[in-house]
């Protein structure tokens, strides 16, 4: 029997390239989509039997519930979670006197990276839990190191990944002794929508160092 594996963000970028990975890799795949993509509709035309595509919105409580509900029906465990699904929205150079506090851009931005990984580790815990390997992942970045922080704006994706990173040692703290492994994962400056054409890494090679990280953090 395949591993498996869930993948919430799995339309596009990191997520999509994790998707191809774990595919080639042998993996029963759950690609956690808030809307229809066209890139992973193709992928589903190569690995029709491999590959589940699940309608996932992290900020819906009730569409984590019904997406946890599907994947238990077509699978009895799940071994790993990559929590990937994430935004950057509004402007990067906007300065403290500039930011617009009663922007929703701001909330939307801590719903989806921050709660939202939470709302999915909540649900599909049971699932996890049945699993052999138990692995959390969270796609974080160094944007969220207080110690390393160099920023003067960018308020709320900073924030909403060191808020990530926190919530990833309080699962940590919770679930090892349950035998899970709960990891952060910086994916590098990637070339995607929200890393721009100027970035340092490829989708691709951004989504092997990952794999090779949790292969790593599985055989540990």
């Amino acid at each position: 029997m395949s591993e498996t594996v869930l993948i919430t963000g799995a339309g596009r970028g990191v997520g999509l390239a994790l998707t191809k990975e774990f595919l080639a890799a042998g993996y029963r795949v759950f690609a956690g989509v808030r809307k229809t993509c066209h890139l992973l509709e193709k992928v589903k035309e190569q690995y029709p039997a491999a590959l589940s595509l699940i309608p996932l919105d992290v900020t819906e409580m009730a569409s984590v519930r019904a997406a946890a509900t599907k994947v238990a029906a077509e699978t009895p465990a799940l071994e790993t979670l990559i929590n990937n699904a994430g935004v950057y929205l509004g402007d990067k150079t906007r300065t403290l006197e500039e930011l617009d506090l009663e922007d929703n851009h701001l909330q939307q931005t801590m719903e989806v990276n921050a709660f939202g990984p939470l709302r999915v580790v909540q649900q599909f815990l049971p699932l996890l839990a049945a699993g052999g390997k138990r692995i959390i992942v969270n796609i974080s970045s160094e944007a969220g190191s207080i110690g390393d922080c160099w920023r003067r704006q960018e308020y709320a994706y900073t924030m909403s990944k060191a808020a990530l990173n926190m919530q990833t040692r309080i699962l940590h703290n919770y679930l090892s002794p349950r035998g899970f492994k709960i990891k952060a994962i910086h994916p590098g400056w990637v070339r995607t929508d929200m890393g721009g054409k100027e970035a340092d890494l490829d989708p691709a090679t951004s989504a092997g160092g990952i794999f090779n990280v949790i292969q790593r953090v599985a055989a540990g």
